[in-house]
């Protein structure tokens, strides 16, 4: 089983384009790059082809992040600004040459019928769009603690989005340290969902720390059981690295390949 650096919490000392070369120092080949758009897409390229990294996952643009836009996916007011967003996000996964987008539900704490069948409705809208450039379509439970009225903020509403849709390219975004936090019960969703499931991401709770910190998680069994339940995923290391030197170390612990 393969991991990939989070080029958005990790190595935040520089600036994005500078954190190609320090996740390839650490022997890292695959990279997250969730929130590229402050850089031409022909810029990220052209570093990650310089330190033979792969894009494998992105998300799509969030609006304001400064301001507290997390996405538009949920939000009827904001279906001009989520159609350019999807537009934008394919054309930067094009570039990358990324076949994994995450779409964000955005901020919205109406959990209405309204907000289901705009979130629905957007996502059945993303999930063709990108399935023509075969790209995979993403979504992913938000804890409410990190991101409070985070929309799409339980594995059951994602599971039940992703049923009614029905497309063949929408899979969920499995992120551990998000799941513990909105519920645990870790092992019985993966093994429930696991067909379902097309994306891990890791970090230990509560401080979003390396995987092998001291924390809530007990993750040399996790480990386990992922590659178990199916070694071609790709384990996305989203978390807050302490130190550049020992970020990589949770890799060779648990038995992980560059």
């Amino acid at each position: 089983m393969r991991v990939a650096a989070s080029l958005y919490t990790m190595f935040t000392d520089v600036p994005l384009v500078e954190r190609y070369q320090k996740a390839a120092k650490l022997g890292f080949k695959l990279v997250e790059c969730p929130f590229p758009y402050t850089v031409d897409a022909e810029v990220l390229k052209k570093e990650a082809d310089k330190y033979g990294l792969k894009h494998v996952f992105i998300n799509a643009p969030p609006g304001d992040f400064a301001g507290g836009e997390r996405g538009f996916g949920s939000l009827a007011s904001e279906k001009e600004r989520f159609i350019k967003s999807i537009d934008l996000a394919i054309h930067y996964a094009n570039v990358l040459e990324c076949k994994r987008i995450h779409v964000m539900a955005g901020i919205n704490r109406v959990h209405d019928q309204k907000s289901y069948n705009t979130f629905v409705e957007n996502i059945r809208y993303a999930s063709e769009k990108l399935a023509k450039d075969g790209i995979e379509c993403s979504i992913e439970p938000i804890n409410n603690h990190t991101i409070p009225g985070y929309y799409l903020n339980s594995m059951e509403l994602a599971v039940q989005v992703l049923e009614e849709v029905n497309a063949p390219n929408l899979k969920i975004d499995y992120d551990v340290f998000h799941l513990q936090l909105i519920q645990g019960q870790l092992t019985h969703l993966l093994k429930k969902h696991a067909s379902i499931i097309g994306h891990i991401q890791v970090a230990q709770v509560p401080n979003r720390d390396e995987p092998d910190a001291d924390g809530e998680i007990d993750y040399a069994y996790v480990m386990d059981l992922l590659k178990q339940t199916n070694p071609n995923w790709i384990v996305g290391g989203e978390y807050v690295n302490t130190t550049d030197d020992r970020t990589g170390d949770w890799v060779k612990k648990f038995g992980l390949e560059f």
